[in-house]
């Protein structure tokens, strides 16, 4: 993995950044779970309050082929939360935000940017019949997705053609600008797909809201809600809104594609200084969290599972001295049961085994401890409950 921009900021070009994290071990995870080799260092801005991490070395490889989210099925889908046994997936709460936030109208144009297999798109198109519907990605993997939604000339792989210039009421994007090198480059790419007085609706993660995005490995910007905004005056929008309460751990963001000349506003040197101490107790929480796992490992009861097969679970896992004694994850989304993990089968919570002494939590910290008291059966018998704070 290479170090985040040598440059300077990604999003301001500041070189007044600090490093404030690095990774103990010589691997890191995906936010697909995937372990790859190399450490995780994050920066913090001190010219804008952006956070980023160093870039994957082959990215672009990284990108192209190796990042195959929910492509087992074309319902495939990530939990957003849970309500007993009902389940709300990511991209139907997605849907209900937009539809709050930014009415669709007859006629639009529509572009879905960094789309993957574009749920979002074809979640709109079961509901509306008079828009038109178009897709860019950087990967040809979702091609055989996008053929069910829409014609070959309503979708771009690597570069935009000609006559999109211009043309879009609205681009939306969801979950890809935290990936993207270069987010200045991609911003001011949007902006001129849109008409003047067009829209661009994103979401990116929040990783005050959700901090396990602070050491994604292939997440190279943490953006925060003033960093969004220094990004979208820099590159042609104004009217910027930044929403973090509507999705749990993440930023909504609307900005209208500028017709003036640029306002660019320097962040509150407050808010930067009140952002650098929250990102240095991110730093700490994760500088720590291996102890953490290996104390509690130490005097922990054995056979033991873990409880959630994302991004937290899988953590949990790859710091385990001896996770061979885990002997499955539990999981309620359908779509990951069966499955394996590390080699490790994913099942129900219902299939928990009642000789299982120890239960790991691989949850968000701030959502793990309702989530759990939810499961009164998960605790049966005196079993142990490990979470991560």
């Amino acid at each position: 993995m290479h170090e985040a921009n040598p440059t300077g900021c990604n999003v301001c070009g500041s070189e007044k950044t600090k490093t404030i994290f690095r990774s103990q071990g010589n691997q890191s995870l995906t936010s697909l779970c995937q372990l790859r080799p190399g450490k995780v260092a994050v920066s913090y801005c001190f010219g804008c309050g952006h956070i980023q991490s160093n870039v994957l070395e082959d990215v672009h490889q990284f990108y192209e082929s190796d990042y195959t989210i929910l492509i087992n099925h074309e319902d495939e889908d990530q939990v957003y939360e849970t309500n007993g046994d009902q389940i709300i997936y990511r991209t139907d709460h997605q849907l209900r935000v937009l539809q709050q936030t930014l009415p669709l109208e007859a006629g639009m144009r529509i572009l879905d940017y960094g789309c993957a297999k574009a749920d979002m798109t074809r979640k709109i198109k079961q509901l509306r019949d008079d828009v038109s519907l178009h897709m860019f990605d950087v990967s040809s993997m979702y091609l055989p997705f996008w053929e069910k939604i829409t014609d070959n000339d309503h979708w771009a792989i690597h570069e935009t053609p000609e006559n999109w210039i211009g043309h879009f009421d609205l681009v939306m994007s969801y979950f890809a600008f935290e990936h993207i090198p270069d987010p200045l480059k991609s911003a001011a790419h949007v902006a001129s797909l849109l008409r003047e007085g067009g829209i661009f609706y994103a979401i990116v993660p929040d990783c005050f809201g959700n901090i396990a995005d602070f050491v994604v490995s292939d997440h190279v910007n943490h953006f925060t809600d003033i960093s969004l905004i220094h990004l979208f005056e820099k590159t042609g929008f104004a009217e910027i809104e930044i929403d973090s309460s509507s999705h749990r751990g993440a930023h909504v963001v609307k900005a209208v594609r500028r017709c003036g000349p640029a306002e660019i506003q320097q962040p509150e040197t407050e808010k930067i200084r009140a952002y650098a101490a929250k990102a240095d107790e991110i730093a700490a929480f994760w500088g720590g969290i291996g102890e953490t796992i290996t104390y509690n490992e130490a005097h922990a009861e054995t056979p033991a599972a873990i409880y959630g097969s994302g991004f937290y679970g899988a953590f949990i896992y790859s710091n385990l001295a001896h996770p061979e004694k885990i002997t499955h994850f539990l999981d309620k989304n359908p779509f990951q049961q069966g499955q394996t993990l590390f080699g490790v089968p994913i099942v129900a919570p219902s299939a928990l085994l009642p000789q299982t002494q120890t239960l790991y939590i691989g949850l968000n910290p701030t959502i793990a401890r309702k989530a759990i008291d939810g499961m009164p059966e998960l605790t049966e018998g005196g079993r142990e409950l490990v979470f991560l704070t």
